[in-house]
């Protein structure tokens, strides 16, 4: 029997002396909650990733109102030019082969000016410098003429007695950037909820090394003082045996508390964005502060402010607006447009010159003389039948929309029953909290009573190692405890986007 004690005991040692994590060179550094959670919403992973959906949507925004401005656009042929054998009839004879060449540099300039009402007027210049030439079979020689055309028009489009598409995009980009504020709100809260947890679970695997520590030279203690007793006739060797025992239990018990650290100090490492090379603890007090929530206030601040029902409203918004727009495809309109052209042209066969810039002239002072180019266009479009194909499509719109609106009402139900919940869990851990301290503080003292008893020789090493763990169970619980409270205190701030501890909305 004495041979398994202690073979028991070796294994534990051994196995506690592998598995026993290296320490960290690093310079311990210690952060509080407050520190922790600035760290995560600068660097984490997920802040990087809501912070560039935010950015997309913003940018998507600024590209739907930059639809209402000017737009400048130029094109050149520099140059184009042609030069082939083509093959051409004449009226009662038989085709010839001519070889034709065209050469032109042109520049385009155009100007669109869109209109709130979905028209856009548009200015286009055109200038261009080119020659065509004719090979003459019968001269055997070249015949060239050079051409300059000189343009400014003035078009206008507008739909009528439809849907304003460039109002509808602009309301549909300014919808989807809310959302994207209201999914980094949300994201930046559940951030700060699980950066509270992540934290909170360091702080219970650090608490639980040290109690796991102070069990250790509690146990080296009392095994030291029973050898010493067994070694005066004192207590039988059995007893003695037992509290080595007990002693290698909570050396192992230490290790795997290390090991539990190491490993939830890594994972709270990769959530705030540190290295994993960076040694961090973290600092809390264990002072509780008496706070008083109104549950019809905290109900009333979620339903105004929750990111949720905030990103549903938006959700029947867009389905309002789908409605509208598959209505509007097969729905009566009209588009009116109109142009004003003025056009000058010079070539070298006409005014026997070839220079470009005399040509140019040549071709504005016929842009004033030529008569001026204009037209009017009222068109209308009346649907008269589509075998039912649209109005299906606008009932699966409204179908959609209805869902959307459905789903809306069903969110405020859950964002109230969730923030009933919060604060039911926020009272509950309040009054565990009180009992478990004072629990806590009762184990410790026949803890204490205990061991005076042991060192007289009044109780056994079993008796004493029953106090002891109601002791450590005590200061488990009373860690869990607090640290329920606090996360549900957390969860309450997350669920009312208002902090009760400080008296403050979190939206502002």
């Amino acid at each position: 029997m004495y041979a398994k004690i202690f073979f028991l005991i070796w294994t534990i040692v051994f196995a506690g002396s592998v598995l026993l994590p290296a320490q960290d060179d690093a310079p311990l550094q210690l952060l509080k909650l407050g520190d922790a959670i600035a760290i995560a919403l600068e660097k984490s992973y997920e802040m990087k990733v809501v912070r560039l959906d935010k950015l997309a949507a913003e940018k998507n925004l600024i590209s739907a109102r930059s639809n209402f401005k000017m737009r400048a656009d130029a094109t050149f042929n520099l140059p184009n030019f042609t030069e082939d054998v083509q093959e051409t009839y004449r009226e009662g004879e038989l085709p010839i082969y001519e070889t034709r060449g065209d050469i032109r540099y042109q520049g385009n300039l155009i100007l669109t000016q869109p209109l709130p009402t979905d028209g856009n007027i548009r200015l286009l210049g055109r200038t261009y410098y080119g020659g065509v030439s004719y090979w003459d079979d019968a001269q055997l020689r070249n015949i060239t003429r050079n051409d300059v055309l000189t343009s400014l028009r003035l078009d206008l489009n507008q739909p009528l007695f439809t849907l304003n598409e460039i109002k509808t995009n602009l309301k549909r980009a300014d919808l989807r950037f809310e959302s994207a504020e209201q999914r980094y709100k949300r994201e930046e809260l559940d951030i700060v909820y699980n950066v509270t947890s992540a934290f909170f679970a360091l702080h219970r695997a650090t608490r639980e090394l040290e109690i796991a520590n102070d069990n250790v030279r509690q146990q080296g203690e009392l095994a030291e003082l029973a050898q010493q007793k067994y070694n005066a006739g004192l207590i039988p060797e059995v007893e003695a045996l037992q509290l080595e025992v007990d002693y290698a239990q909570s050396r192992a018990a230490d290790v795997a508390a290390e090991a539990a650290l190491a490993r939830i100090s890594d994972q709270f490492k990769q959530l705030i964005g540190l290295t994993f090379r960076e040694n961090v603890g973290v600092m809390t007090s264990f002072d509780i502060a008496k706070i008083k929530v109104d549950l019809d206030q905290a109900v009333q601040l979620a339903l105004e402010n929750r990111a949720e029902i905030a990103l549903e409203e938006i959700q029947v918004e867009l389905a309002q607006l789908e409605v509208k727009q598959t209505d509007a495809l097969r729905d009566f309109n009209g588009v009116l447009s109109g142009f004003y052209d003025i056009t000058g042209v010079a070539n070298s066969d006409v005014w026997a010159t070839s220079r470009p810039a005399d040509l140019w002239n040549k071709s504005l002072e016929d842009m004033e003389q030529r008569p001026k180019n204009r037209g009017v266009v009222f068109s209308l479009n009346v649907p008269i039948w589509d075998f039912g194909g649209n109005r299906a499509a606008v009932q699966s719109a409204e179908a959609n929309l209805r869902t959307q609106e459905l789903t809306l009402a069903e969110m405020r139900k859950t964002v109230e029953r969730e923030v009933r919940d919060a604060v039911r869990r926020l009272r509950e851990s309040e009054s565990q909290l009180e009992v478990l301290d004072k629990q806590e503080a009762l184990a410790k003292r026949a803890y204490d009573i205990s061991v005076e008893r042991f060192n007289n020789g009044d109780i056994t090493s079993q008796e004493l190692a029953l106090d002891r763990d109601r002791y450590i169970d005590a200061q488990v619980s009373y860690l869990g405890s607090y640290i329920n409270y606090q996360l549900a205190l957390a969860d309450l701030k997350r669920k009312t986007m208002y902090d009760f501890e400080y008296g403050h909305s979190l939206v502002e």
